[in-house]
């Protein structure tokens, strides 16, 4: 059961790092109107995770970091981009 969790939050936290790179390539596209989509997705993989009560191993709490941390960066920059719009996404 351990290691199929161990997979299942491998793929989750992949899946959040290909959604943050495609966020940001999006940002330095000016592509905005599938953003919010993608940051719905966000939302719903870190939702799950927290709803399973996933534990995560040492290797997965730094890549949770460094997710984080380039989630924050992402953020930050889309929204002073977008800060006249009525869009903004958060670290929910």
């Amino acid at each position: 059961m351990l290691d199929n969790q161990n997979l299942s939050t491998k793929s989750q936290l992949d899946k959040l790092e290909r959604i943050s790179n495609q966020i940001s390539l999006l940002i330095s596209q000016n592509d905005y109107e599938k953003i919010s989509h993608l940051d719905k997705m966000r939302k719903k993989i870190i939702s799950d995770m927290q709803e399973k009560n996933f534990e995560l191993s040492n290797v997965h709490k730094n890549s949770v970091l460094k997710l984080i941390s380039q989630n924050e960066v992402i953020i930050s920059e889309f929204n002073s981009v977008k800060a006249s719009s009525t869009i903004f996404i958060t670290l929910e």
